[in-house]
């Protein structure tokens, strides 16, 4: 069976801009719980999400 998805971010570019910033806040995070500068590019992560995201 196939089905189609969406994606929110319709330019590719910006997709794998988010796919490599959300890989590397996850591995800052595993070597660094809690550390402010995974804090700060988690929002910076979600801002750029809310900015490209197409609703």
């Amino acid at each position: 069976s196939f089905f189609w998805t969406q994606s929110l971010i319709r330019d590719v570019g910006h997709r794998a801009l988010l796919f490599d910033m959300d890989m590397a806040i996850i591995r800052l995070n595993q070597d660094h719980p809690g550390h402010p500068s995974a804090v700060q590019l988690t929002g910076v992560y979600h801002n750029l999400l809310r900015q490209w995201a197409e609703v």
